[in-house]
Formats: structure tokens, sequence, C-alpha cells
């Protein structure tokens, strides 16, 4: 699903125009980054849970240049879904 497609889901779903849903998902948006930029979880019920770990420095390989790099130590998002979205994608059916 695409930004635009959200949005315009969201605007039909709470009957309101597409700017306010843009602005709606924009402030969402940056409400979770200030809270995950301070080090803090965010719980979201029947969705998950968003929280930051620290990613350490590690070799990976670079097919550009054909050879291994080391990459920093990085701080990272981490998402770990809810028992409700566990439960509504397990009644989902597999297409192969």
């Amino acid at each position: 699903m695409t930004h635009t497609e959200v949005v315009q889901t969201l605007a039909r779903r709470l009957d309101i125009s597409q700017r306010q849903a843009h602005d709606l998902l924009k402030d969402t948006v940056s409400l979770l980054t200030e809270t995950l930029s301070e080090e803090k979880g965010v719980t979201i019920p029947d969705l998950g849970t968003f929280g930051t770990h620290i990613r350490q420095q590690h070799k990976a390989y670079n097919p550009s240049y054909k050879g291994l790099i080391i990459l920093p130590t990085k701080r990272v998002v981490s998402f770990h879904p809810g028992t409700g979205l566990k439960g509504d994608l397990s009644d989902v059916e597999v297409m192969e």
C-alpha cells in the first residue's frame, strides 16, 4: 500500500478530507519518531510495539567492491507484532 492509498483509505474511513488524513498520518509518524528518538517504546494495542536497540558493529559483503566492509554500531528501530495482528494474519489463507 502506498502513502497515497493510505491517505485515501484513512480519509474515506474517518469521513475527513484527504488533507486532514495526510496531516493526521504525518503527525502520527512525527510523534512515533520523537518518542523513539527519546529511547522510549511505543505500544499500539492490537498492532504491536515499536522500540529501538543498538546493532553492534559487524562485517558485511559489499557487492560493488566485492569485498568485506565494516558497518558501524548504530541505533535501529524494531517492531514486535501484537497478538491481535498475529491472530488476524493467522486467519488469512496463503496463496501460492
